[in-house]
């Protein structure tokens, strides 16, 4: 009977729990093992925070005891991940509501990741100089199914504009692509660009959170509607424990660039770089790049409608899909 209720105790935490526990009783939660979809070894706002959180031991001290598995690309793969049993994770903001708007029950239950980081470059002695010089123009791209493609159709509806999305892969492909001539411009939301914008081989030539909807969300936490309903003490320190993570990467810049390095192989001032860009942006409150979280995914949602994704007439309750009660209480 002891073993059977210690059991019960390691796999569950009571329905009747607070959202978040304090810290003191977090540190003493029994480890609650499940699949987190937040890995992905491309993008310095999903690896640091499955470093940091290891390393710090943050996931354990709020009873997680996280197995972490690759962070859905798209809206389809986020169903996918649903569908496998997987209950929770991390994605860019459009894809949880594109999911939503396709029957996949997930919430969005916080947003670290306010204003994108995203710019468009080009080549440091190219001809282009504004945003309306794209027209008739090749952009490189991620991929047709990542916001880098919804991008391009937002920025040419933004600016009147007929620039072609080019799916070339991640910065290294983008850069050599320019190189060799065969994009005009690029989109890049991580932070080594920026490396090249110093060494004088790219050039900044539109900010895109110039023409994003403000305020915004840009990538968040989503965990599904039964996981909340059934557990809200596992959903609610799964939110903590991310948020936490958050700002001790704010907090210490040095050692975030350290795994930063340690993931990328890259050079001390790419990391630098690259984590000082992050920094502006992430926020440990939850709420995206304002104040109120469902604003921002309104931001959000806005930018995807506006973009294209969406069949004409699709409607998603913002109110519907956020879920604030998690947040910490704003200082």
């Amino acid at each position: 009977m002891r073993l059977a209720r210690r059991r019960f105790l390691q796999l569950t935490v009571s329905a009747a729990a607070l959202p978040a526990l304090p810290p003191d009783e977090a540190r003493a939660a029994p480890a609650v093992p499940l699949k987190a979809a937040i890995e992905n070894p491309s993008f310095e706002w999903f690896f640091l925070l499955v470093d940091a959180g290891k390393e710090q031991g943050i996931w354990t001290k709020h009873g997680l005891d996280l197995q972490f598995t690759p962070a859905a690309g798209s809206a389809a793969q986020l169903r996918e991940r649903v569908d496998a049993g997987i209950k929770l994770g991390i994605v860019n903001t459009a894809e949880v509501l594109l999911a939503r708007s396709n029957g996949t029950a997930v919430k969005i239950v916080a947003s670290y990741f306010g204003e994108t980081t995203a710019r468009i470059f080009v080549a440091a002695s190219g001809p282009l100089k504004t945003g309306t010089d794209l027209d008739g123009k090749r952009v490189g791209i991620v991929a047709t199914t990542h916001t880098s493609y919804r991008t391009v159709r937002f920025m040419n509806r933004k600016l009147g504009i007929n620039a072609e999305p080019v799916p070339l892969g991640r910065l290294p492909d983008n850069v050599a692509a320019l190189s060799a001539g065969r994009i005009d411009a690029f989109y890049s939301a991580e932070g080594a660009a920026l490396a090249l914008v110093d060494s004088g081989s790219l050039r900044v030539l539109l900010p895109l959170s110039d023409l994003y909807p403000k305020p915004y969300a840009a990538v968040s936490v989503w965990i599904t509607e039964d996981l909340i309903n059934d557990d809200p003490g596992l959903a609610g320190n799964f939110v903590t424990a991310t948020l936490e993570t958050v700002g001790y990467l704010k907090a210490n810049l040095g050692y975030a660039s350290s795994l930063y390095v340690k993931r990328t192989k890259a050079p001390q001032d790419v990391a630098d770089r690259a984590i000082a860009s992050l920094n502006q942006v992430l926020t440990a409150s939850g709420r995206g790049s304002g104040h109120d979280l469902v604003a921002a995914v309104a931001g959000n949602w806005q930018f995807t409608v506006e973009s294209g994704a969406v069949p004409a007439g699709t409607t998603v309750r913002i109110e519907d899909a956020v879920d604030t009660r998690f947040l910490p209480p704003e200082r």
